[in-house]
C-alpha cells in the first residue's frame, strides 16, 4: 500500500480506492485529498462502508448460509489465503 493512502483511514481508504478503480484515477492523487472531498466523488460510499458487514450478513442469511457452520468457516479461510497470496504478489513478493 502507498504511504499517503496507508495514512487514511479505513473509510477514506476504500473510498479512494473505489474512485481510482472507477475513473482510473492514481490512487495517490486521491489519497492527499480531504475526507470530505472524497466524499463528494463518491456519495454515499462512507455509509456503504460503515454498514458493510451489515449487508453482508443480511446476504449470507438471504441466501441462507449459516456463518457458523463448519463449511463456511473452511471457505471462509479459503478464501482469505487466496487474498493473502494475491496481497502478496501485487506488493512484488513471491508467493
Amino acid at each position: 500500500m502507498s504511504s499517503a493512502l496507508a495514512n487514511l483511514s479505513p473509510a477514506d481508504q476504500y473510498l479512494a480506492q473505489r474512485i481510482a478503480v472507477r475513473d482510473g484515477v492514481d490512487v495517490e492523487t486521491l489519497a492527499a485529498l480531504p475526507a470530505h472531498e472524497l466524499d463528494r466523488l463518491l456519495p454515499g460510499g462512507r455509509a456503504t462502508f460503515q454498514r458493510r458487514a451489515e449487508v453482508a450478513n443480511g446476504l449470507l442469511v438471504h441466501r441462507g448460509i449459516d456463518p457458523a457452520s463448519p463449511e463456511y468457516e473452511a471457505a471462509n479461510q479459503t478464501a482469505s489465503e487466496i487474498l493473502a497470496r494475491v496481497d502478496l504478489l501485487g506488493s512484488d513478493h513471491a508467493a
